[in-house]
């Protein structure tokens, strides 16, 4: 009866928010909505289940995680060798003076991370945005934003400095580069009464399933990416002997927010610094590599499902965003003869907002710019299962990425402030860095209170 009664109270939550997100209201009053759905149905869910709750927020506290680690952990030389190949990829060519091996396993090492960094940043960061922005409707990109690293000179610096410093270094001075483009666009706009910050796109969002990201979809990814970071941490943390005291998800309503391991903080702190360090670094490694998987996935089902694919043209400019064409005058855009149209003559688009009328001009154009949905990041299914499948391996892949990156900022409750700290005996400076980056992390975010 229990079981029932979760059954119907999720199903009930889920379907309250996803009315609210078909809703006109403001986004601010979709997400406040959303909360307040998830707050009160954690509450229900944890009186049914009889679990803690907190204002929605239930902790789901499992021995099942800590026995698949020690099951993984058996395998020892592999989990110390990706962890440290983790370092590697997180503070690139200076990984050497960190990773305690001989010098022949350390050039090895960092070899290896240097072609996988190779990798992420020439096929799988550069399709992140459009896949996002495209594929999924997130608001993310564009506007001065877009141009941060057009300039081919600019490229070579950030390759060199990813290839010396790791991802830590690339999502560092990412942020710390735009918060200046930021913080200029705020200047200008205060002081000389300018519109450059309504021009100037957040350097952050946040990713919420049902508001900005497809809800199942997401749910789905998030549980991925939570399991893979929480699991490898939970793995290095059973080779390093340090006790888990729990494991488990915690959810939000019925939205996982988190999977968490707890491992002993005080036997942790008595550990050498490699071990520490292999503990801390494991999540996003772990986070950056099931990325790749993805990224490869998602192009394989791509091509094997080319005969499912809907054709059209994908509008970039000149109509309603996320326009598709499918025909004009009635025949379909994939077996339209060269000379189609006609200036000044009057065109029937058939679009995915119904029919569409449309003069040309003197010259035959009829005013938009468009991209043929062949090109992968516009592509869609009319067949739902297929649609939740690419979906999903879009989120899985592009969020690993993210979140594998971003977890190495040295900021407060991020792994990249402990690996920090543990790679430099220096608090004063350690303390600098966490601070300067807090106000550029920040200032990432200005731009959503000018909108």
């Amino acid at each position: 009866m229990d079981r029932l009664k979760l059954f119907a109270v999720i199903l009930l939550t889920a379907v309250a928010i996803w009315a609210i997100v078909q809703t006109e209201l403001a986004p601010t009053i979709k997400f406040i909505a959303s909360i307040a759905i998830l707050a009160f149905a954690g509450e229900i869910i944890a009186r049914i289940a009889e679990l803690h709750s907190d204002w929605g927020l239930i902790l789901l506290r499992t021995q099942k995680g800590i026995d698949i680690a020690k099951e993984l952990a058996k395998r020892e030389k592999f989990w110390n060798l990706f962890a440290d190949f983790g370092l590697a990829l997180a503070y690139g060519i200076l990984a050497f003076f960190i990773i305690k091996r001989s010098v022949k396993q350390r050039i090895g090492i960092i070899f290896s991370a240097l072609i996988t960094i190779t990798f992420l940043l020439l096929f799988v960061s550069p399709t992140i945005l459009p896949f996002l922005s495209y594929t999924l409707g997130m608001p993310i990109g564009g506007g001065r934003a877009a141009h941060l690293t057009a300039d081919p000179i600019m490229s070579l610096v950030v390759l060199a400095m990813v290839y010396l410093g790791g991802f830590a270094a690339f999502i560092t001075m990412s942020l710390l580069m735009y918060a200046f483009i930021v913080v200029s666009a705020v200047f200008s706009t205060v002081v000389m009464g300018t519109t450059a910050i309504s021009e100037t796109a957040p350097g952050l969002t946040l990713i919420l399933p049902g508001i900005n990201i497809p809800l199942f979809e997401g749910l789905l990814a998030l549980i991925i990416i939570l399991l893979v970071h929480e699991g490898s941490h939970a793995v290095l943390s059973v080779i390093g002997k340090i006790p888990i005291l729990s494991s488990g998800v915690a959810f939000f309503g019925i939205i996982p927010i988190g999977a968490f391991v707890e491992p002993d903080e005080k036997r942790l702190a008595t550990k050498s610094n490699e071990v520490q360090k292999r503990v801390v670094v494991a999540g996003s490694a772990a986070n950056l590599v099931t990325s790749i998987f993805f990224f490869l996935l998602l192009f394989a089902f791509l091509s094997l499902s080319t005969p499912f694919k809907e054709h059209g043209w994908y509008v970039m400019g000149g109509m309603d965003n996320g326009t598709i064409i499918y025909a004009i005058n009635g025949i379909p855009v994939e077996n339209l003869s060269e000379n189609y149209t006609a200036p000044n003559a009057t065109i029937n688009l058939t679009t995915n907002h119904g029919m569409v009328e449309r003069t040309m001009n003197a010259t035959g154009g009829f005013g938009i710019s468009y991209l043929p949905m062949d090109y992968a990041p516009f592509t869609q299914y009319e067949n739902p299962i297929l649609s939740f499948i690419f979906k999903t391996l879009v989120l899985a892949f592009a969020l690993n990425f993210i979140i594998g990156v971003v977890n190495l900022l040295p900021l407060p409750f991020f792994d990249g402030m402990r690996l920090l700290e543990l790679s430099v005996n220096n608090k004063r400076f350690t303390d600098f860095v966490m601070y300067l980056i807090l106000a550029a992390f920040l200032s990432n975010l200005l731009p959503w209170f000018f909108k």
